[in-house]
């Protein structure tokens, strides 16, 4: 009885990573769908089907079965930038995408952190998909957890860092932001939160006083 139970679950597995399936999911809730696509597993369509998309939109992968496009979207699923299709095996979408996505070092930490002194680690894939996207490192000088930072431009914009990128140091191309942390080429950044908001209040205090002069 056991072995019969075995040959079941280990048919219905197969028919769950095997069939006619692609990898479904979205960088919006789940991150790694960008990052990391190759460890996910194939889920069957609701249409029988093995055609696979991977798209992008507002900078989030999306991953799922063709047949849920909309005609006017699939017929235009064919740009390796924004949209493609596949259908050339189970899973097919698993792939980075688009495969020229920007990979930066990521990480945060102080100045004496690994973060700051491992310029050797392994560059990872974007979060955030955006077209000439770059690499940045940031030091606001405090040496305090987060004071030093790796990583993509676009995930820096998204927390409102590096806006203006004269407080940071960037660069394009895969992991270029593995410079050392006291190089020179690293601005002391002053753009952080705690930053404004104490300019906000000198502001404030010298408005103040010309008032009461």
């Amino acid at each position: 009885m056991k072995y019969y139970v075995l040959v079941i679950a280990a048919v219905a597995y197969l028919a769950y990573v095997h069939g006619d399936a692609c990898v479904q999911c979205n960088s919006a809730t789940d991150p790694k769908c960008a990052t990391d696509p190759e460890n996910y597993l194939a889920k069957t369509c609701a249409v029988n089907t093995s055609i696979c998309y991977t798209r992008v939109l507002n900078g989030n992968t999306i991953r799922g079965c063709a047949s849920e496009l909309d005609n006017a979207t699939a017929v235009a699923c064919h740009n390796e930038l924004q949209c493609l299709i596949c259908s050339f095996a189970e899973g097919c979408n698993r792939l980075v995408f688009p495969q020229s996505r920007s990979q930066c070092l990521q990480c945060t930490g102080n100045s004496t952190s690994d973060c700051a002194t491992n310029v050797y680690a392994r560059p990872t894939v974007c979060p955030t998909y955006k077209l000439g996207d770059k690499c940045y490192v940031r030091n606001d000088g405090k040496n305090k957890t987060n004071s030093f930072q790796r990583g993509c431009l676009s995930s820096a914009q998204a927390n409102k860092l590096c806006v203006d990128e004269t407080n940071c140091f960037t660069c394009e191309g895969v992991g270029c932001n593995f410079i050392s942390a006291n190089s020179t080429q690293i601005p002391v950044a002053r753009d952080g939160a705690a930053f404004i908001s104490s300019s906000i209040l000198v502001i404030g205090v010298a408005l103040a006083m010309l008032r009461w002069a």
